[in-house]
Parts: structure tokens; C-alpha cells; sequence
């Protein structure tokens, strides 16, 4: 029995390891910050999102609206920390708003 034990992975774990395999891990990544984006700002801001990137741990998200851009401006320390902790890992160093 123990040979075998040796060689359990949990799915879990087995699903980070083809991600990464298959180089997609960072377009997960990326599908995980705009969910939490919109969950963490609400729909307003969401509706008024154009585009999100996750590029080089730079989040690069434009707004069409320039006051609300004005607005998160004031924010986005505090967004970087909190969209991080909603995908449990730190993904985003740097938020950048056009």
C-alpha cells in the first residue's frame, strides 16, 4: 500500500499542474480578477468596465466613464488588496486605469 499512496495527487492539485502544463494558467488567473471585479465593485462600475488585462502582475482596466476613473483613482490600493484576497493569491502589484 505504500508505493501507492506515494503517488496520490488531489484533483486539485492534478488541475493547477495541467493549467500550467498547458499554459493557461494565466488566462484562468485572468477569468478569476473579472468576476471578482464585478462582484467587488457592483454593477455599476462593472457595466461601465470596457476591458480588463492581467499582464506582468499589471491589471490594465478601462472605464469609459472619466469621473468614475476619477473615483477609483482614489481606491486602487485598495482594490489591488482586495480583488488579491478574493482569488486568494497575490496576482495584481499594480493597478492602472484608462
Amino acid at each position: 500500500m505504500g508505493k501507492r499512496e506515494e503517488n496520490i495527487v488531489t484533483l486539485k492539485d492534478a488541475i493547477k499542474q495541467m493549467l500550467s502544463v498547458y499554459k493557461i494558467d494565466g488566462k484562468m488567473d485572468e477569468l478569476s480578477i473579472e468576476k471578482e471585479w464585478s462582484e467587488l465593485l457592483g454593477p455599476m462600475i462593472a457595466k461601465r468596465t470596457r476591458r480588463i488585462q492581467l499582464k506582468n502582475r499589471i491589471l490594465h482596466v478601462q472605464i469609459e466613464s472619466s469621473v468614475l476613473r476619477h473615483e477609483l483613482l482614489f481606491a486602487k490600493r485598495k482594490i489591488v488588496q482586495d480583488l488579491n484576497a478574493r482569488v486568494g493569491k497575490k496576482l495584481i502589484d499594480e493597478l492602472k486605469l484608462y
